[in-house]
């Protein structure tokens, strides 16, 4: 598929104009606002008729009386993303408050009541769960989130209704993620989905972090000046690397209480580099054929060969297990300044407002300079909209959904992006501008999500967690069950 995934995280930036423009003083907008608008201009030559604007997006679904029926949501907890979709408590917090003020509208807009969602534990229990009640052809559930590739495997076994034949579903507004559903649906039908609910895309949205205590100690080169002057690649990031390792105790090994280059997840690490470089494992071409570029592009081994043999010399990468790698575990080389870089998901980054020092947030760096544009990781494990056949009232399914959406993107996803991340993560302006150009540079990858554990986990993973690059033979020996489970999902 030519046109680029990307786009679907850009949607954001509209949904949240009016939320940037109350901030355009801070981030320098308002002069270059008054600047273009020619300020100082004389009075007679200001236009005498306001411009033409576009109608306001709404979902088009007038209030629609449903008798004060019971409306129940089924997802899964987790340390990872935000996962609940019914908030029925105001705390305070911003976007918790959104979020509840996003029931209580659709609560009242359809005359329903807005149930807590049904959590029965972890992906799986919410799988069993879901499993259980359509197989016994109970109608518990009108909408479930539920794990993307799981679910993604079962849109052929008839579990799940139609959304686009649902009414009052419009999957074509803005505030449906309509490139990542066209992506991850290999029929006509929309059988799972993304729309602006599901914030779990952005937290799973990989960004690279940097000490800039340890930056100014080292003297090297400030990243937001590599990032913005399109400088910041593999080579430097892999050489500022080296200058930060240090046998800090002088015993000649390399252990926890040592300094290092980079911490990240076994996991995810390598996928990163190649999302940066913008190459996709798995991708679909426009008349919708499922392209496997795991050999066909030999830039794909190119890269993560090397990234490979560099980080795992002496010093450049934390490496022990998965778990004491990954970002939401006890290790803290990076907030203990002994890490100059760290990997974070954006929601695992909110866990670090409390960090004593100051830090900044970039993307990976480009494979070469001469690369048109960064390319950031969306991490699997995000959760699905599904709408169980068994549901009991189909129409009020389609409304809420699509009012849900559209709430989300007018609402809740502003008070996500400007405020929890911009106002309580970033530490400096120009951070709010790199997440900005992060989330315009997102890289979807069918590999790195719905096949995930066929290609990100049953080869970069098993690959780079024992550092082998045998990367061909990794790939030939996984490719029958790859394209297995690529035939089942297209019902062949």
């Amino acid at each position: 598929m030519k046109k680029t995934i990307a786009l679907l995280l850009s949607l954001l930036l509209t949904a949240s104009a009016v939320s940037c423009s109350q901030q355009s003083a801070e981030n320098g907008t308002e002069q270059n606002a008054a600047a273009d608008a020619g300020e100082g201009s004389p009075a007679e030559e200001a236009p005498t008729e306001a411009p033409e604007t576009d109608p306001p997006i709404t979902d088009d679904i007038p209030d629609t009386d449903f008798g004060g029926a019971d409306f129940v949501v089924l997802t899964s907890s987790t340390q990872t993303q935000h996962s609940i979709t019914a908030y029925n408590e105001q705390t305070g917090d911003v976007l918790n408050d959104a979020m509840f003020d996003r029931t209580q509208a659709i609560a009242q807009k359809y005359n329903i009541n807005f149930l807590d969602d049904f959590v029965p534990g972890a992906s799986d229990a919410a799988l069993t769960a879901f499993t259980n009640s359509v197989k016994a052809g109970d109608s518990d559930f009108d909408l479930a989130m539920l794990l993307e590739r799981r679910a993604f495997n079962m849109t052929g076994e008839g579990y799940f209704m139609d959304q686009r034949e649902l009414k009052y579903v419009n999957p074509d507004k803005p505030y449906w993620f309509k490139d990542v559903n066209d992506a991850i649906n290999f029929t006509d039908r929309m059988l799972i989905s993304y729309g602006s609910t599901q914030i779990c895309l952005y937290d799973m949205t990989h960004v690279l972090l940097f000490n800039q205590n340890m930056l100014n100690n080292l003297g090297l080169d400030n990243p937001f000046d590599l990032v913005l002057s399109g400088d910041w690649t593999v080579d430097r990031f892999f050489s500022m690397c080296e200058t930060a390792r240090q046998d800090a105790d002088g015993d000649g090994n390399w252990t926890m209480d040592d300094i290092y280059g980079v911490v990240g997840a076994t996991n995810a690490l390598p996928d990163n580099f190649l999302a940066a470089a913008r190459r996709r494992t798995i991708d679909r071409n426009e008349d919708g054929t499922v392209v496997v570029k795991l050999l066909d592009d030999p830039m794909i081994e190119e890269i993560f060969v090397r990234v490979t043999n560099t980080l795992w010399d002496p010093g450049m990468w934390y490496t022990k297990t998965t778990d004491s790698n990954s970002y939401w575990r006890t290790e803290t080389f990076f907030q203990d300044d002994r890490a100059l870089f760290a990997d974070h998901t954006f929601y695992s980054t909110i866990t670090l407002r409390d960090m004593v020092s100051d830090f900044g947030i970039i993307p990976f760096p480009k494979y070469t300079a001469d690369q048109e544009k960064y390319g950031v990781l969306v991490e699997a494990g995000t959760r699905a909209m599904t709408v169980p056949v068994t549901a009991k009232n189909p129409d009020l399914c389609g409304a809420v959904l699509e009012t849900l959406h559209w709430l989300s993107w007018r609402d809740v996803m502003p008070a996500y992006y400007e405020v929890t991340l911009k106002q309580k993560v970033s530490r400096d302006n120009v951070s709010s501008q790199m997440l900005d150009l992060i989330m315009d540079s997102v890289c979807y990858d069918l590999g790195m999500t719905m096949f995930c554990e066929q290609v990100k986990d049953g080869i970069f993973t098993n690959l780079f967690g024992s550092n082998n690059v045998n990367y061909v033979s990794k790939v030939t020996s996984n490719m029958k069950v790859l394209q297995k489970t690529i035939d089942k999902a297209l019902g062949q």
